[in-house]
């Protein structure tokens, strides 16, 4: 079993996934944005970025999130797999590239949103028109369904002691290109906890495999 996965030196301090952490710098290769076909929306403006806080969220199930945010705001790289710790697995590479955030300043306007991403199908406004993608999550409903909900905690300090909890509420949906691939949409409903800050962004995302990232 390849060991990718590092353990961290306490309960309270940060795992590192991939040996990627806060402090760590982070590259993705560079064929790999190259080959994105012309049909995408993905934009990464640049190939390496140092991350400056790290997210997890507990799935269930023994599934986990850890998601890396880096010093530019328009990128997020995220991981699927075990808890970091004691569960090396890695189940998932993605690279999310941020297309829009929204911040509802309504009730209405936020339930406006949350009704329209538990739809089959989710429209994405674009230079070159309307871009219809398809729910990928609940794939054999043909009906409305709820979006999937968890808490992330997110710490901007190594040790893990401090953070903020967002409640996110989010559908995944997916279309494919012309290489064959499916470009991913996340819609991402965040509330932040103790706060009235409340926001949704919509992340394009592409699978990478895990010798796509140098660190």
């Amino acid at each position: 079993m390849l060991r990718f996965w590092r353990k961290s030196k306490s309960e309270s301090e940060l795992p590192e996934v991939l040996g990627i952490t806060i402090g760590r710098a982070v590259t993705v290769d560079a064929i790999s944005v190259k080959l994105l076909p012309k049909d995408s929306l993905i934009t990464v403006p640049q190939l390496t970025f140092s991350i400056v806080a790290q997210g997890h969220c507990d799935l269930g199930e023994q599934s986990h999130l850890h998601r890396f945010y880096p010093d530019d705001d328009s990128v997020l790289l995220q991981i699927q797999g075990g808890d970091g710790v004691t569960d090396e697995r890695v189940d998932e590479i993605m690279l999310w590239s941020y297309y829009d955030v929204q911040y509802p300043s309504t009730d209405r306007q936020w339930r406006d949103i949350r009704r329209s991403i538990c739809q089959t199908t989710f429209t994405l406004p674009s230079s070159e028109g309307e871009v219809v993608f398809e729910r990928a999550w609940f794939g054999s409903s043909d009906q409305p369904e709820e979006p999937m909900q968890y808490w992330e905690k997110v710490s901007e300090d190594r040790s893990g002691a401090a953070g903020r909890k967002i409640f996110q509420s989010a559908m995944l949906f997916a279309r494919e290109l012309s290489d064959g691939e499916d470009e991913m949409l996340l819609v991402n409903m965040e509330e932040v906890e103790g706060t009235n800050e409340r926001s949704v962004a919509f992340m394009l995302g592409r699978s990478l495999s895990q010798h796509e990232l140098h660190i």
